[in-house]
């Protein structure tokens, strides 16, 4: 591992996305004498917004307005030297599996050593794929076929199961309707299915939610399953 050395800083300039203030702003602080500069953002549209060409992005994969990994995505289709570094606390081999499928550069535990970050930026500047040396044996060995979600996910998805409405969602969720549609969305198209019910039931024959009993009935516009009364 890299200890932090004295030198000019790294010639790059760095996002850090991350909707709790305070991490982002220790992120901020551990980067800052390091590179050439840090911008703070906590929302993925401010994410999108603000990444310039060549920018290096550590971004968590739980901002509010957009589900998942689906920032990651959109950074690697820009394919204008932007690179994404998830500094997450999801451990599970799947979702870093996932996450660098789906065009991330580098996957960094929250609970890592701070030194971890500093080689992950520099790895990725080098052109290097890097991964947090505790999740490489398991990730390894993860099964390819098997989805996982992602803490947000799984609140929706049971939600629906429990067929209440996207609005009575967002509620209880404290996020927006849209926000709601969005994660909905991302997992409709994750499960190859393209309705509320089959969503839910394929969900629990994997094994993801459990069932909480009784059939489902489409009938809302909005696609959410409800149980009948």
């Amino acid at each position: 591992m890299h200890e932090p050395r004295e030198g000019p800083p790294l010639a790059v300039d760095i996002i850090v996305a991350d909707h709790h203030r305070v991490v982002a702003e220790g992120v901020s602080a551990l980067l800052r004498p390091y590179v050439r500069s840090v911008v703070l953002v906590h929302s993925a549209g401010a994410l999108l917004d603000g990444v310039s060409p060549g920018m290096l992005v550590v971004g968590d994969i739980d901002l509010p307005d957009m589900p998942g990994l689906e920032p990651v995505r959109r950074i690697a289709e820009r394919r204008d030297g932007s690179r994404f570094i998830v500094l997450s606390g999801h451990d599970e081999p799947l979702i870093v599996q996932d996450a660098m499928q789906m065009g991330a550069w580098a996957y960094v535990l929250k609970q890592s050593p701070r030194n971890e970050l500093l080689d992950a930026v520099r790895d990725v500047l080098d052109g290097q794929r890097y991964v947090s040396p505790g999740l490489m044996a398991a990730l390894v060995n993860a099964p390819p076929s098997v989805h996982r979600l992602t803490r947000r996910q799984r609140e929706v998805l049971e939600r629906m199961a429990n067929g209440l409405r996207a609005s009575d969602i967002a509620t209880e969720l404290g996020i927006s309707v849209r926000t709601v549609e969005s994660h909905r969305q991302s997992l409709l198209d994750l499960f190859h299915v393209h309705s509320g019910v089959a969503l839910v039931r394929e969900a629990i024959r994997m094994g993801l939610i459990r069932d909480p009993g009784g059939p489902y009935t489409a009938v809302r516009d909005e696609g959410l399953p409800q149980k009948p009364s």
